[in-house]
């Protein structure tokens, strides 16, 4: 069975100062005002204090909207989900494929072309050989770039390259899928096209994490909240509580 199930989770981010690695000395840390709350100051180091104590257990069908101020860490929450963080303390277990569509979260090779990088795309994640074909089909209906599939992505437009990305991130059906945020740039029929297509990746997906300022798009998607303040939990329960919960605190 799929499941997110975090106890007691810290997670802290050290920020080194820059002039250690550097022939010229830089100004250093040391005048730098922190708070206890976020961060803290150890041997000329500031730590990020991202996670504080957060416990939290997803089961299969739970959707749940993360809500918070910017920094707040929400998007700290998914990486962790995602692998992409360490702890610092406490314990993750993540069973399941998780699947992160975050700002920048498909890199594209610019020499290589759009059909190029599809291929290299699936090889990194392992798309099934014989489901190969029809999901470049798929990917070719959803971008509509046509013969620039086979042209080095370096030529495309932001809005193409955001099309290809989108669709290569969104090609597979993982366990958990883990979105921060919006959809990313595009006109407005790629963006009608991409709601679309996200709502259909939601609906197949077991457990959904979604990182949102948007009540609309949280109750469309979501059926639980979890609100964070400062790296900690503060609130777990139904979406219009939550944003309830959270207007109170601004």
């Amino acid at each position: 069975m799929t499941h997110v199930r975090l106890k007691n989770v810290n997670v802290s981010i050290p920020i080194y100062d820059s002039h250690a690695l550097r022939l010229i000395r830089l100004p250093s840390f040391s005048n730098v005002r922190v708070g206890s709350d976020s961060a803290s100051r150890s041997n000329g180091v500031i730590v990020i204090h991202a996670l504080k104590n957060l416990s939290l257990e997803l089961e299969e069908g739970d959707r749940v909207c993360l809500i918070g101020h910017n920094g707040a860490g929400k998007t700290t929450l998914l990486r962790l989900v995602a692998g992409i963080y360490p702890t610092s303390t406490g314990s993750v277990d993540v069973k399941g494929s998780a699947f992160t569509l975050l700002s920048g979260s498909i890199a594209l090779n610019s020499d290589a072309t759009g059909y190029e990088n599809i291929r290299l795309i699936a090889n990194l994640y392992n798309w099934p050989g014989d489901k190969y074909q029809d999901l470049v089909h798929d990917i070719e209906e959803f971008t509509e770039l046509g013969v620039y599939l086979s042209l080095p992505t370096r030529i495309y437009s932001a809005g193409m390259q955001a099309r290809l990305a989108f669709a290569l991130a969104t090609a597979q059906n993982p366990d958990i899928l883990l979105i921060d945020e919006g959809i990313g740039a595009g006109d407005a029929h790629f963006q009608e096209k991409a709601r679309e297509r996200v709502n259909q990746f939601v609906s197949r997906a077991r457990i959904l994490m979604l990182a949102s300022h948007s009540k609309e798009l949280c109750r469309l998607m979501c059926t639980k909240a979890l609100v964070l303040s400062k790296g900690e939990s503060v609130f777990f329960g139904g979406v219009d509580e939550g944003f309830a919960y959270y207007e109170q605190m601004s």
